[in-house]
């Protein structure tokens, strides 16, 4: 829980309410294990991707592009097949760790300065 204590100390002065400090720590590290999970997922040596031929972002988009049903995932469907994994290898690097955190941040700091 010391992680828990430690963003809600960061964001104690910031005008947002107990509730509000809560939801947006819990919200970073969400995203944080959430990100951790696709990179352990991505690397190497993870048995499910090897036996379906994945080793980077490019495989997994194809795969996705075989297996997605267009009626039931439209949208990403349409992402995958326009090539949003192509070019992508990178994907589990930091910056785009970074570039989630951002907008996170950004949009924490975007509701404190409504409260002020």
């Amino acid at each position: 829980m010391r992680w828990l204590d430690r963003g809600l100390a960061a964001l104690a002065d910031t005008g947002l309410d107990a509730g509000e400090r809560i939801n947006a720590v819990t919200t970073l590290n969400g995203y944080a294990l959430a990100d951790t999970a696709l990179v352990y997922g991505m690397s190497s040596g993870n048995r499910h991707f090897e036996e379906a031929g994945i080793t980077g972002a490019a495989d997994y988009g194809e795969v996705l592009a075989e297996v997605l049903d267009p009626q039931d995932y439209p949208a990403l469907s349409a992402a995958v097949r326009s090539g949003a994994f192509r070019g992508a290898e990178g994907w589990t690097e930091d910056a785009d760790f970074r570039f989630g955190l951002d907008l996170l941040l950004d949009g924490i700091e975007a509701m404190i300065a409504r409260r002020a």
